[in-house]
């Protein structure tokens, strides 16, 4: 039944004018390369906007790292700087014994103090952002 039809087919072209197989095979390969083109432009276009779209993504993540870096540096800083100023030794992990060795003299005359550990806590903070503080105003004044 397919072989009937193209047997027709085949009969009306030829009765239009004398064409060879050749002719017609040539004749596909044209519109099939005219196809293939369109797809293959299309499909470089849609390459070429992807490829600028992940270009400025780029390049914006890159802007915000930038931007945003002295704020993350600031942060660690003072993260890092009030959690080992509030810290122990040992929940710092140094090992330090020979600083802890007082005399009985000195560990009344501390002991006399309340809070002393808070006290002196405070006071290293205190000093530290006092010395952040003066480092800023320095930059400032540049």
């Amino acid at each position: 039944m397919t072989w009937g039809y193209l047997t027709e087919f085949w009969g009306a072209i030829q009765g239009v004018g004398d064409y060879t197989i050749e002719f017609f095979q040539q004749i596909g390969n044209a519109v099939a390369g005219a196809i293939g083109g369109l797809f293959e432009d299309l499909i470089h276009h849609i390459y070429d906007i992807f490829y600028i779209a992940e270009w400025f993504l780029d390049n914006l993540s890159e802007m915000f790292s930038i931007a945003f870096k002295p704020l993350t540096w600031i942060f660690n800083f003072v993260r890092g700087f009030f959690l080992s100023a509030t810290s122990t030794a040992e929940e710092l992990m140094i090992e330090l014994p020979e600083l802890y060795v007082f005399t009985g003299n000195v560990k009344e005359v501390f002991e006399v103090f309340p809070y002393f550990n808070l006290l002196i806590t405070g006071i290293g903070g205190a000093l530290g952002l006092f010395i952040v503080a003066s480092i800023i105003r320095k930059i400032i004044h540049i």
